[in-house]
C-alpha cells in the first residue's frame, strides 16, 4: 500500500495535511467522527481522496482503515495518541502525530519496544514545534563541535483572539506549568513566566515570548544531553492570554467533573470554535519558527540561528500556524512512503528525520527559511 490515511482530517490542522498531501500526488484516506464534514473536505481539496467515518477509540474499526495505508498521520487531539498508536502496531503502519503537550510524549516513548515489535516507526510531534523546531535543533547540533544552549522561540503579527489549532491544547498551554533544562536539569516553571523580548525576523521584530509547556522538552534533553540550557517560549496575543485567565479564574477550564457530570472544560472548547471565532475575526499576520543553538565550533563560541517564516495562504484560506503546522506532517509522510526514514520504534523528529533531506522539503513549500552562522574569533 502507498496511501496515508490521516486521521481528525477534517479539524484545523488535519485538513491542511490532507490538502497537502493530495496536491503532492498522495493517494489519502481522511478520517474523522462526520461524513458531512469529510464530504465538505472532499470539495476543499479538489482532488480525489477516499473518505471514512471512524472514531479511533474503536481499535477494530480502526484497524479495518489502518491496514489499508502505509503510513498513518495522526492529526486528532494530543488525548488520542496513544490509541493512534496501539492501531498503528496491530496492522503494522508507521504513524506520527503533531505533539503530545509533554506528558503524554513521554508515555508514548514507553512504547518504543512495542513499536520495533510490530516493526514500525512512531515519530512523536510532526508539526511545527514540535517537529521542524526539533529537526533544526539536529541541523545546528550536527554543524557545533559541542553543543551547549537550545533555544526554540515562536513568534507572529496575527492579532485578535486567535484559535488557529485545537483550543483545548491552546489552553493547556496557558495554565500548565512550563518546562525547561537550567544547569543541566530539567525544571519545572509557572505558565506564561521567564517573558523576554525575542528579536525576529524583521517582519516581525521585537516582540514578547513566554515559556509555555511544549513537546520538546519531553525529548531534547536526553536527545542532546550534553546540552546544558534548553527553552521554549511562544509569543501570546494579549487579548488571547486575558480571556484564558479569566476563564480560568471562572474555574471553567476545569477538567474534572462536577456533580452533574459536567465537565467545564469540555463545554468551554466546543462553545469556544462555534462562538468565539464567529464574534471576533482575526487578521492573520506572519509566523516566525526560530531556532538558535549556541555551542563550539573550531574552540569558538558559534550560533547556529535557523528562521522560518510562513505567512497567511491566500489560496487555500489557511492561517500561518495551520500551514506551519500542516506542512512538516505531510512532508514526513511523504518521507516515510518514499523509505526515506528508516528507523524503527518510538523517535522523536530529531533522532530520526534527516535535517538535510528534510530541508530540501521544506524548500519547495510556501515558506521562507533563513540560515545564519555566526562564529566569534579572537583576533
Amino acid at each position: 500500500m502507498s496511501k496515508v490515511v490521516v486521521l481528525g482530517a477534517t479539524g484545523t490542522i488535519g485538513k491542511v495535511i490532507v490538502k497537502d498531501l493530495a496536491a503532492s500526488g498522495v493517494d489519502v484516506i481522511a478520517c474523522d467522527l462526520d461524513q458531512a464534514r469529510l464530504d465538505e473536505l472532499a470539495a476543499w481539496v479538489g482532488k480525489e481522496i477516499t473518505t471514512a467515518t471512524l472514531n479511533i477509540r474503536d481499535l477494530e474499526a480502526a484497524k479495518d482503515v489502518l491496514r489499508q495505508g502505509k503510513v498513518c498521520v495522526n492529526a486528532t487531539n494530543y488525548v488520542f495518541n496513544l490509541d493512534a498508536m496501539k492501531a498503528a502496531s496491530s496492522v503494522g503502519v508507521s504513524v506520527l502525530d503533531l505533539g503530545g503537550l509533554f506528558k503524554y510524549t513521554n508515555e508514548q516513548l514507553k512504547l518504543d519496544a512495542q513499536m520495533k515489535e510490530a516493526n514500525i516507526l512512531s515519530i512523536t510531534g510532526m508539526g511545527s514545534d514540535p517537529g521542524t523546531s526539533n529537526v533544526f535543533c539536529r541541523y545546528g547540533v550536527n554543524l557545533l563541535d559541542t553543543a551547549e544552549e537550545i533555544h526554540i522561540r515562536y513568534g507572529s503579527t496575527s492579532s485578535g483572539t486567535t484559535f488557529a489549532f485545537a483550543a483545548d491544547t491552546i489552553i493547556d498551554e496557558a495554565v500548565k506549568n512550563a518546562m525547561a533544562v537550567k544547569d543541566g536539569v530539567l525544571v519545572e516553571i509557572p505558565p506564561l513566566a521567564d517573558e523576554e523580548f525575542t528579536h525576529f525576523h524583521d517582519a516581525l521584530g521585537i516582540q514578547k515570548t513566554y515559556s509555555i509547556i511544549h513537546s520538546e522538552l519531553a525529548t531534547l534533553p536526553t536527545s542532546f544531553p550534553e546540552v546544558r540550557e534548553i527553552t521554549y517560549k511562544d509569543t501570546w496575543d494579549p487579548a488571547t492570554i486575558e480571556k484564558i485567565k479569566m476563564l480560568e479564574e471562572l474555574g471553567l477550564v476545569d477538567t474534572n467533573e462536577l456533580e452533574d457530570g459536567t465537565v467545564p472544560r469540555r463545554q468551554i472548547v466546543a462553545l469556544l470554535t462555534k462562538v468565539l471565532a464567529k464574534k471576533e475575526k482575526p487578521v492573520w499576520g506572519t509566523d516566525s519558527l526560530l531556532v538558535e543553538i549556541k555551542g563550539k565550533k573550531n574552540g569558538n563560541q558559534t550560533t547556529v540561528r535557523l528562521e522560518l517564516l510562513t505567512r497567511y495562504q491566500e489560496e487555500w484560506g489557511v492561517s500561518p500556524t495551520q500551514y506551519a503546522t500542516a506542512i512538516p506532517a505531510s512532508i514526513v509522510a511523504q518521507m516515510l512512503l518514499k523509505g526515506e526514514i528508516t528507523e524503527k520504534g518510538v523517535k522523536p523528529p530529531e533522532l530520526c528525520v534527516d535535517p538535510e533531506t528534510y530541508i530540501s522539503y521544506l524548500k519547495n513549500k510556501n515558506v521562507e527559511l533563513y540560515i545564519t552562522i555566526s562564529e566569534t574569533k579572537k583576533q
